[in-house]
């Protein structure tokens, strides 16, 4: 009489369970996933005129003249991984015009403060961030 009641309260706690692990099995994923894009991108703390003052003050502008770069306008592209906490790494360079443009520009990134995580689904996760200097 009390086995129908039994084994459905044991199914019921297995289910339980299940979901509990699948909940927490995501979120482990999660965070070690690294999202091309975001609902909200990460940011340097202080937006984009803090940024901007950021590379004006750290820039060496004079690096491609120094090496003898053809005059002109250039656009060093970097992209790199914005962590959970805001931490910087996997600093790449996109573009290759030489003459020491890039290896200025990823010196410079690597001196940043921590950002400020992108977000997706209103939780922090890592995203990389393709950023022109």
């Amino acid at each position: 009489m009390y086995k129908p009641l039994f084994v459905f309260t044991l199914l019921l706690l297995s289910f339980n369970a299940f979901s509990q692990q699948a909940a927490t099995d995501t979120t482990a994923e999660t965070e070690d996933e690294i999202f091309q894009r975001v609902e909200k991108e990460a940011e340097f703390p202080g937006g984009q005129r803090a940024w901007r003052a950021f590379l004006e003050s750290n820039l060496n502008g004079d690096v491609a003249t120094k090496n003898k770069a053809p005059l002109g306008k250039y656009t060093v592209i970097v992209q790199f991984i914005v962590g959970l906490d805001g931490t910087i790494s996997n600093i790449e360079a996109t573009t290759s015009y030489g003459y020491g443009m890039e290896k200025e520009v990823m010196r410079v990134i690597r001196k940043c403060p921590k950002w400020t995580p992108a977000e997706q689904n209103g939780r922090k996760v890592k995203a990389y961030r393709r950023q022109p200097i």
